[in-house]
């Protein structure tokens, strides 16, 4: 009986359920000590009853990772390594029962012969694909030990008899079987101390290709097993290029190498060269990164008129701008500027044609270029699109999630000091406007026609709105836009008009009521400060500029679904004015909302 427990099989889980029976019961009555090592949690309750073994679940993708974690746990200095697609023959039995009546003083590995069944047929030749460990009999002299690394071990000496392995029965089995083992080899790739050089592991992998196809094919015999000797050899030849490609993609495209160097990042560019609405979206983007890789300084690139928007920021360690149409001079220069900080991580975050240019002449360790509407080029991590209603943080943040850090808290924010907000007060004492009556401020102009509610509408909301809660109302626009908001100031001359700097409005929404906009930044500046806040939202997919998760509440959008709507702007973008290329539509369906409706929830929400 002591014999029987000097030994412990442990069985890695790798394929369908029938097997699994087969291969226990082929062992049910031999030695009683077992371990099965299964990646899936579900398997345990899937094992015959015949098993009276321990299980173990351990999320590994690998067969020598499963049975690595099977002999630590094992208490027997003499382990037998299966996989749940194998059965031992009787003379095999008696070969390994043999094997461990005398301990050897080191650690020894004994291989075991195999009987390959492959597409359904026993194979004349057994055809194996480069292995990750052997099937085999282990011995170490302290149990729980395991210091043997991946490999084919090819040295060691065979044990009498066979093991019968029952290979993938079908091309489709065997295909993911091939992107098993590519998986597995593309790990090795990025862990070993090989090059990391890709021009040159592509031509080791073709050589690699080569070299598998004539051993399995030739060496091994492989055409002598007709069609199946022929698909294995072509399958085992794909592995070395599939795990070039999969190493590629998940430790440079996926961001791998960047997530495993994040400690050594110090300077960080985001550049966002988009308009107001897009710089406030950008706030909890810099704050993630801050939060997240404390260590790193952010350094932001905005359009020139739109760093005011970043002032007293925690987070921001320099801002510089750009022109909107920078010369190509121009852009060399400020890119040139940046050297100083050696920039380790840049990232262009609304890719442009021209951000896209300014992303080429910056120098830095690695680039990432995110695109919301085209495909991300010239970049060393892909981001890539993967769904059409996220919002613009949550695909911002998916550059982080890229590089291996989990952002959250997504909402916006700008810093005011005391002085701007006590200069708010001022002025709104200086044009008359009293503390003990509602402020609305209303931002009626935009700089897309197709976005645009209309001043006529407006001008009838101001007045029902002052008739119905005898509220103060404050207009806001840019000084070219004074004469667009003459109709407002014709219907309801007691309005207040404010077209000052940037930094003055954050103040003055700061100290409102109620903000009411079209599409625009100042709708997110608003909710930016937490100002309650009404968006009449035109032809954008409302989800893509207000996150579901911040416009909730206090804020409200007015969004009608439209079936000419979509991320793309296509119908949109069909018709456009000669002169300035803005998108004209002749029908606006997307902002039908009646002034009533409107002012119904303005109501509510100031006497809320």
């Amino acid at each position: 009986m002591s014999s029987k427990k000097k030994l412990t099989v442990i069985i890695a889980d790798c394929t369908s359920k029938d097997s699994i029976a087969d291969c226990l019961k082929n062992i049910d009555s031999w030695f009683p000590q077992k371990i099965f090592v299964s990646n899936n949690f579900n398997r345990k309750e899937q094992l015959p009853e015949i098993y009276d073994g321990e299980f173990i679940h351990f999320n590994a993708i690998g067969v020598y990772q499963l049975w690595k974690k099977g002999v630590m746990q094992s208490k027997t200095q003499w382990n037998l390594l299966i996989t749940s697609n194998e059965i031992l023959t009787g003379r095999l039995k008696i070969a390994i029962e043999n094997q461990i009546k005398n301990n050897p003083e080191l650690e020894e590995l004994f291989k075991l012969n195999k009987k390959v069944i492959f597409f359904k047929k026993v194979l004349k030749h057994p055809l194996e694909w480069v292995c990750e460990f052997p099937s085999s009999l282990f011995f170490t002299p302290k149990p729980g030990r395991f210091s043997l690394t991946p490999g084919s071990y090819n040295s060691s000496c065979f044990l009498d008899g066979e093991i019968i392995h029952f290979g993938k029965p079908s091309l489709a089995s065997s295909l993911q079987e091939v992107i098993r083992l590519a998986e597995i080899q593309s790990d090795e790739i990025f862990q070993s101390s090989m090059t990391k050089n890709l021009a040159i592991l592509a031509i080791n992998s073709f050589l690699k290709m080569g070299l598998e196809l004539y051993n399995n094919l030739i060496f091994k015999k492989g055409f002598r097993e007709g069609y199946e000797g022929i698909v294995f050899s072509l399958l085992g030849s794909a592995i070395p290029l599939l795990s070039l490609l999969r190493y590629y993609e998940k430790y440079f495209r996926d961001g791998k190498v960047i997530a495993n160097n994040l400690s050594t990042i110090k300077n960080i560019l985001i550049i966002k060269l988009g308009g107001v609405g897009d710089v406030i979206l950008l706030t909890p983007v810099i704050r993630n990164f801050k939060n997240l890789i404390p260590q790193a300084k952010l350094h932001i690139l905005v359009l020139e008129g739109l760093e005011p928007l970043l002032k007293n920021n925690p987070y921001v360690d320099s801002t510089s701008t750009i022109k909107f149409k920078a010369k190509p001079q121009e852009i060399k220069n400020i890119a040139s500027s940046f050297r100083q900080q050696n920039i380790d991580l840049a990232i262009n975050l609304q890719s442009t044609k021209s951000s896209s240019k300014f992303l080429n002449k910056v120098s830095s360790r690695w680039k990432i270029n995110r695109s919301y509407f085209f495909r991300d080029k010239d970049t060393d991590v892909l981001v890539g699109f993967t769904n059409t209603y996220r919002s613009v943080i949550e695909r911002d943040f998916d550059v982080l999630r890229a590089i291996g850090v989990n952002p959250d808290k997504k909402y916006t924010e700008v810093f005011l000091d005391k002085s701007e907000i006590a200069c708010a007060k001022e002025y709104f004492l200086l044009n008359g406007m009293s503390d003990n009556k509602a402020t609305v401020v209303i931002h009626p102009c935009s700089s897309l026609k197709i976005r645009s509610w209309g001043i006529e509408k407006y001008a009838q909301l101001c007045r029902k709105l002052i008739l119905e809660s005898n509220c103060q109302i404050l207009i806001n626009c840019s000084p070219k836009e004074l004469d667009d908001i003459a109709p407002i100031k014709d219907l309801v001359p007691d309005v207040c008009v404010f077209s000052g700097a940037l930094r003055e409005l954050l103040g003055l929404i700061h100290e409102s009521d109620l903000f009411i906009g079209n599409d625009s930044g100042p709708s997110q500046c608003s909710v930016a400060l937490n100002i309650p806040t009404i968006t009449l939202n035109g032809p954008s997919t409302s989800n893509f500029f207000r996150d579901p998760d911040i416009f909730q509440g206090k804020h409200y959008t007015f969004n009608k679904e439209v079936y000419c709507r979509d991320l793309f702007h296509s119908q949109c973008m069909s018709k456009t004015e000669p002169v300035n290329n803005h998108p004209v539509c002749e029908e606006m369906i997307c902002l039908e909302f009646t002034v009533e409706e409107v002012a119904i929830k303005a109501l509510e929400m100031i006497e809320g």
